[in-house]
């Protein structure tokens, strides 16, 4: 007979199904991975009235426990005053909750888990209510760093003035719950390298997203040509890249190549961006049936960003899709790539305009830099690679 296997919990902060988006493809990972060793049991939030909905199916496939939270955040200024005076910053206030507590102690005291892995910073606040059991503290962001660039791009308005109050708060909760851990799981080395400058003693490992690389199917483009600009646009840095280059380089494409269309797939997309989608001719998808489809049917992934955090899955996924990628230096950041190798750089609007028209008028020049993003989506982000990686990791600080 085998080894009984040892009970595991994991935090997410929605439900880590569909993988409509990279967030959620990186809270996939960590039930995978701990799916395939562990007897995992689930905790996660889930819009109110939802709670009794069939779960999905893949997670019951995966033999996972699935305790699903009816939850609504609070109001904003609720929260908002709360992130100043309360003991957590605004965006970890947010998901505190007495019913997810209660959940959580419940679960320890019956399963006695080997671990809890608390997804992301806001998750980890909960690390009083685990006991002596170790936390495994996943980040896809550094936190106070986003919040420092979000400040620092909002300038004096009054949410970066608001934000900048709250960069000091977040750091000291970083610093905290990085240090309460048993292990911090960065997404990139560079990261990581922050998180160890922050809280010396703490023990603190990278670990970078995995995907599913079956998921990609074979490149059919369209034509006219599509240029994709796939993203969750509920996470601002990606409205504020998506207008820009709808103001300043989308123009520029549309004079040298006029029967191009952009395509700009994935949810959320507020108000702003689609009045700004409608004037520029460009198309908004909010909610694709597929987006390994959105990239098969795309001539290249553009990818205009100039701030934020952590991993850019959109760019890992294209090239498992072996879809040529434009991007600025800053959204390939922490990913270990080459420009000209593994995607072609622009650092303005217009550049990466002028980036897009080239692959264009000569797609040829986009074969060999899909070719090796392939290649090293292969070798760095297959998910059993990264989930035996994850395990190993962790199995440091099981009980």
């Amino acid at each position: 007979m085998g080894m009984a296997r040892r009970p595991a919990i994991v935090l997410t902060p929605r439900l880590p199904w569909p993988l409509d988006d990279g967030g959620r493809i990186a809270l996939w990972q960590t039930v995978w991975a701990a799916a395939q060793e562990y007897d995992v049991t689930l905790l996660s939030f889930v819009p109110q009235g939802s709670e009794t909905e069939p779960p999905p199916r893949p997670l019951i496939d995966l033999g996972v426990t699935i305790v699903r939270v009816p939850f609504r955040p609070p109001p904003l200024p609720v929260a908002a005053v709360s992130g100043l005076i309360g003991r957590w910053p605004y965006t970890l206030a947010r998901y505190r909750s007495v019913a997810f507590e209660r959940f959580l102690r419940e679960r320890v005291a019956v399963l006695t888990p080997a671990y809890v892995l608390a997804n992301n910073l806001h998750m980890a606040t909960y690390v009083e209510s685990i006991g002596g059991i170790p936390m495994v503290l996943r980040q896809q962001n550094v936190e106070h760093v986003w919040m420092e660039r979000y400040a620092r791009d909002r300038g004096s308005t009054a949410a970066g003035l608001y934000a900048r109050e709250q960069v000091a708060r977040l750091k000291r909760a970083e610093a905290f719950l990085c240090g309460t851990a048993a292990l911090t799981l960065a997404i990139q080395d560079g990261e990581a390298d922050i998180l160890r400058a922050l809280v010396p003693a703490a023990r603190i490992a990278t670990l970078p997203v995995g995907i599913d690389l079956a998921r990609y199917p074979p490149r059919s483009p369209a034509e006219p040509a599509v240029l994709l600009l796939a993203a969750s646009f509920s996470w601002p840095p990606n409205v504020d890249g998506a207008l820009r280059f709808l103001a300043e380089g989308w123009p520029r494409v549309r004079a040298g190549a006029p029967e191009a269309r952009l395509r700009l797939a994935g949810k959320s997309p507020p108000t702003s961006l689609v009045r700004a989608a409608s004037r520029a001719g460009a198309e908004i998808a909010a909610d694709v049936p597929s987006m390994p489809a959105e990239f098969a049917r795309a001539a290249l992934l553009l990818v205009p960003l100039w701030t934020g955090g952590g991993a850019r899955v959109k760019i890992v996924e294209a090239m498992a899709a072996r879809l040529p990628v434009v991007a600025t230096a800053f959204a390939c950041e922490g990913l270990g790539l080459t420009s000209g190798t593994h995607y072609f750089e622009g650092g303005t609007a217009t550049e990466l305009a002028d980036q897009a028209l080239a692959l264009l008028r000569d797609p040829v020049r986009g074969d060999a830099p899909a070719r090796a993003g392939r290649a090293l989506a292969e070798e760095r982000w297959s998910l059993p690679a990264v989930a035996r990686l994850q395990n190993e990791l962790v199995a440091q600080v099981a009980s």
